[in-house]
C-alpha cells in the first residue's frame, strides 16, 4: 500500500510539473533579412543590454569566445562601457563602434515582461524586427538601461551590419524567471549560435 501511495504521489507531481527538469532554453522565432548574401562580418562588438551586470557580462564574454574561435575579431562592450544603467553619455557607445572600426555588432537584450506579457512582447518584437532600425537606434532607445524587476524575462538577439537599416538576423527566446535566465546563459547562447550558422554573415565553425 505504501508503494502504491508513493507511486500515486509521484505521478501527481510529474503531472503538475513539480518534477520538471527545468525550462527549455530555445529560440521561438528568428528572422533573416532577405536579399543577396553579403560578405561575412570580420570584426564585431558584442553588446549586452541588461540591468543585470552578471547576465550582460556572461552573454558578451561567451559570444566573444565563440566568435574568436571562428577567426572573427570580437570585443565585449563591457570592457569599453562597464555600466549601461549609468553610462554617462550614451553616445560613447556609438563612438566606440567608430573608434574600434567594427563592421558589425551582435546585440543581446534582456526584456522584462511584467507590463506587456509574452503576447505583447512577441507582437512588438515582430514589428521592430521588420521596421527600419539600425544598431544606433537600438542603443539610443534602450540606454541607459532602466533597473526593472519582473517575474518573467525574454531575450532578443540581433546581428547588425553597422550600415544596415535593420538587423541582418534577429531572434527571440521563450520567457524565463530571473534565476532560470541566469542559469541558462550558455544554453541560450548555443541556441542563437545554431541559428546564426544558417546565415551568410558569420563563418561556420
Amino acid at each position: 500500500m505504501k508503494r502504491i501511495v508513493l507511486a500515486a504521489v509521484a505521478a501527481a507531481l510529474c503531472a503538475s510539473g513539480a518534477w520538471a527538469r527545468g525550462p527549455v532554453y530555445q529560440l521561438v522565432e528568428a528572422r533573416t533579412e532577405p536579399g543577396p548574401s553579403a560578405d561575412p562580418l570580420e570584426k564585431l562588438i558584442v553588446v549586452g543590454i541588461s540591468d543585470d551586470r552578471d547576465v550582460r557580462n556572461r552573454f558578451e564574454d561567451k559570444f566573444v569566445s565563440y566568435l574568436r574561435a571562428q577567426g572573427i575579431l570580437a570585443a565585449a562592450s563591457h570592457t569599453l562601457v562597464s555600466d549601461l544603467t549609468n553610462p554617462g553619455d550614451r553616445e560613447r557607445i556609438l563612438e566606440e563602434l567608430v573608434r574600434e572600426k567594427v563592421d558589425g555588432a551582435l546585440t543581446v537584450r534582456v526584456v522584462p515582461l511584467e507590463a506587456e506579457g509574452e503576447d505583447g512582447w512577441a507582437a512588438a518584437w515582430r514589428a521592430w524586427a521588420a521596421a527600419p532600425s539600425g544598431v544606433g537606434d537600438l542603443v539610443r532607445k534602450t540606454v541607459p538601461v532602466q533597473k526593472k524587476k519582473a517575474k518573467r524575462y525574454g531575450v532578443e538577439f540581433a546581428l547588425w551590419d553597422i550600415g544596415s537599416p535593420r538587423p541582418l538576423w534577429a531572434a527571440r527566446t521563450g520567457t524565463y524567471g530571473l534565476r532560470d535566465l541566469q542559469m541558462g546563459v550558455s544554453d541560450l547562447l548555443q541556441a542563437a549560435i545554431t541559428s546564426l550558422r544558417d546565415t551568410p554573415w558569420l563563418r561556420p565553425d
